[in-house]
């Protein structure tokens, strides 16, 4: 029993067991925690471990009982028939409805391909409103608009893919049209209300072959809205803009630490040139760049957010490639609450201010260290 012999890794105490049950089949184990109140982002689970769940301020363990190797074939076998031609080359994920929820199985070998491992991360079943993610007033209205480029900014696992959804169902249950999404996997479902809704996936067993193919699909299907699930290379960058120049609003994902950082690195994919430049200041409208912070209580987390607006002056920023002149003008138009903008350490600030927050995990979020450290001299 490793976690017993080696782990320093806490286990869940009686109370917070109550009503999980420890026995029975991975899978129904799995169903169970995904159906109950406990709260958590992921199901950890490696071959002869206890199942592990990661929650806001820690990792702990469900139990004391190893999952088995032939547990974990079973499972795989639910998540992917063809699980052991799949995981031969490398970690595979897949979507699938569990009963009431949706989850994203990672699944992968380690130590020399002689155990077995997998992550679950559970999706809403539908999307949820834009009030209750917590984003403000000037990010979602984003969603009003009918073309051009909006890039959702942040670091892995930081509720870019949720902000989306949230974004696409406002679109969906205002206005008629046709919505298509390119990711890797579907995550959310999104149902159908005003709009047509085409979701489709990257993969080798998936819709198309990778987001570029996905996205020079996209203009012959006549969408509205488009979403680009992750701006990765060249290519595709050059796509998503050349659609957001086409007619359609388009919606894309890219990993930055902040709102400069990420048209930094979107200017550098596109080739750091003068006429792509351009092209990008006259269709960008705007940027959320995001990040979840655990509550102090450790029993939820927090969206903190900074918002860029596209006005004149952030356009001539982007034309000159001035990616470093982004941070002084983005903290003089939130100063202007009709900007559009705000800062991540605005959030920061008023999340600490109402005690949602701690200070090292609001320090560990901001985009902006040496303004945070300014603001508590």
């Amino acid at each position: 029993m490793e976690h017993q012999q080696y782990s320093l890794i806490e286990t869940l105490t009686s109370v917070e067991t109550a009503g999980l049950p420890v026995l029975g089949t991975l899978v129904e184990q799995i169903v169970h925690l995904l159906s109950s109140n406990t709260i958590f982002t992921d199901i950890i689970i490696h071959q002869n471990s206890p199942i592990m769940l990661r929650q806001p301020k820690r990792l702990v363990a469900v139990s004391d009982t190893p999952i088995t190797l032939e547990e974990l074939e079973e499972f795989f076998e639910v998540i992917e028939p063809d699980w052991e031609e799949r995981i031969k080359d490398r970690a595979f994920d897949r979507s699938k409805d569990l009963y009431s929820a949706r989850i994203r199985a990672n699944c992968f070998t380690f130590q020399g391909k002689k155990r077995l491992g997998c992550v679950i991360r559970r999706f809403p079943t539908e999307p949820m409103s834009l009030d209750r993610i917590g984003l403000r007033a000037d990010s979602q209205a984003f969603a009003v608009l009918d073309n051009g480029l909006v890039l959702i900014i942040g670091d892995t696992c930081q509720g870019k893919s949720t902000t989306i959804a949230s974004l696409l169902d406002q679109i969906n249950k205002s206005r008629s049209g046709h919505i298509i999404t390119i990711e890797d996997p579907v995550e959310t479902l999104i149902p159908q209300r005003k709009c047509m809704i085409t979701q489709r996936e990257v993969g080798a067993d998936g819709d198309v072959g990778s987001y570029y193919l996905g996205a020079l699909d996209a203009l012959r299907e006549r969408p509205d809205v488009i979403l680009i699930g992750e701006i990765r290379d060249a290519q595709t960058a050059q796509e998503a803009l050349a659609l957001s120049e086409s007619g359609p609003l388009v919606f894309a994902t890219l990993h930055a630490r902040s709102t400069e950082l990420g048209l930094q690195k979107l200017l550098r994919l596109l080739g750091n040139n003068e006429s792509q430049a351009q092209a990008l200041s006259s269709a960008l409208r705007g940027v959320i760049c995001q990040a979840l912070l655990p509550s102090t209580k450790g029993d939820c987390y927090y969206l903190a957010t900074e918002c860029l607006t596209v006005n004149p002056e952030v356009a001539r920023l982007i034309e000159n490639g001035d990616t470093g002149g982004i941070r002084p003008l983005l903290d003089k138009l939130s100063a202007n609450p009709d900007s559009g903008c705000h800062t991540m350490n605005d959030d920061l600030q008023r999340m600490m201010k109402e005690k949602k927050v701690g200070m090292d995990d609001a320090r560990r979020a901001t985009t902006d260290r040496l303004k945070f450290a300014d603001m508590f001299k």
